[in-house]
C-alpha cells in the first residue's frame, strides 16, 4: 500500500471518527436529557442540528433515544468503511457493510462511555465540580455510572465505581464488538 493511500486512510478515520464521537455525545446527551444550557452541550448541538434537525421531523424519538441521530451514525459509519474500502481492497458487500458500521458505531459507543469515566475519574482528582466540563461528563457517564453506584459502595469515601466501569466496557468491546467487527469485515470484504 502506497504512502497516499495510507494517508488516505488515515484522514478518512481520522476525520469520520470525530464526528462520529460528536454525534455519539449527542446521542447520549439526548438520551439523559441533558442540560442544554451547558456550553459544551451547545457546541455539540450546534455541530449536529443541521443533519439531524431535518430527519428529526421524520423520525421521532422513541424511550429516549434519538433515533434520527442513531441513523446517522449508521449512515456516517457505512460511507466510512465504503471509502475505506475503496482505498484499500474494493466495494464492500451491502450486508458486510451493515455489520460493520453497527459493530462500529457500538465500539464508539462504548469508547465514548469509557474515555469519558476515564477522563471524569481523573479530572476529578484536580477540577471543580461545577466546571461545565465536569458537568457534560457527568451527564454522559450518567447511564453506566448511575446503575452501578447502586452496586458497587464507596470504600473508605472512595468511588471505586469507575474501576469496575472501565472493567466492563473493555469487556464489552473484547467479547461483543470486536467478533462482531470481524464477522463484518470478512462479509464485506471476503
Amino acid at each position: 500500500m502506497s504512502a497516499l493511500q495510507n494517508a488516505g486512510l488515515f484522514l478518512i478515520n481520522t476525520l469520520f471518527d470525530l464526528y462520529l464521537f460528536v454525534l455519539v455525545v449527542r446521542l447520549i446527551l439526548a438520551y439523559n436529557r441533558a442540560d442544554y444550557f451547558n456550553p459544551l452541550t451547545q457546541v455539540i448541538i450546534k455541530m449536529t442540528q443541521p443533519i439531524v434537525a431535518p430527519l428529526r421531523r421524520l423520525v421521532p424519538n422513541y424511550r429516549g433515544i434519538e433515533f434520527s441521530t442513531l441513523i446517522w451514525i449508521i449512515v456516517f459509519e457505512m460511507i466510512k468503511f465504503i471509502l475505506l474500502g475503496l482505498i484499500s481492497v474494493g466495494f464492500p458487500t451491502i450486508m458486510g457493510l451493515i455489520v460493520l458500521a453497527i459493530g462500529d458505531a457500538l465500539k464508539t459507543i462504548l469508547s465514548t462511555f469509557f474515555y469519558a469515566i476515564f477522563l471524569q475519574a481523573i479530572l476529578s482528582w484536580f477540577q471543580q465540580a461545577y466546571s461545565p466540563v465536569h458537568q457534560l461528563l457527568n451527564q454522559i457517564t450518567a447511564p453506566i455510572m448511575r446503575p452501578l453506584r447502586r452496586i458497587v459502595p464507596p470504600i473508605s469515601g472512595f468511588d471505586i465505581t469507575p474501576i469496575p466501569a472501565l472493567i466492563l466496557l473493555q469487556l464489552l468491546i473484547i467479547l461483543l464488538v470486536n467478533p462482531l467487527m470481524r464477522a463484518g469485515a470478512t462479509l464485506a470484504f471476503g
